[in-house]
């Protein structure tokens, strides 16, 4: 299942992914304790940030960006309702969604 997210920063949207167990501070130095935060087994996710205005040729606005910080994850396993509920979702979501998983 996708899921389109959307926080105010990035901080706080790593708050929300951790809380909901999408996100885990992993060891990535192999052993050298530095740390960062992954996503679990079976979830992936694509950090997109602030959405650019969209621009006709010659410059002028025709769509207004989002200066909110946004993502999408992909979750291969059933949520709980408690995650869920950690998640910000936008809602309803985009017809047409600045960007997808592939």
């Amino acid at each position: 299942m996708d899921y389109l997210l959307r926080t105010t920063t990035a901080a706080q949207m790593d708050d929300a992914l951790e809380a909901a167990g999408i996100l885990r501070e992993t060891d990535i130095g192999g052993g050298t304790g530095e740390l960062a935060l992954m996503p679990v087994p079976g979830a992936y996710l694509d950090r997109i940030g602030p959405i650019p205005a969209t621009l006709d040729p010659e410059g002028e606005v025709i769509k207004d960006g989002d200066n909110r910080y946004h993502a999408n994850i992909r979750i291969l396993f059933e949520l709980t309702p408690e995650q869920l509920a950690e998640l910000p979702l936008v809602v309803p979501a985009p017809s047409v969604p600045y960007r997808v998983f592939g």
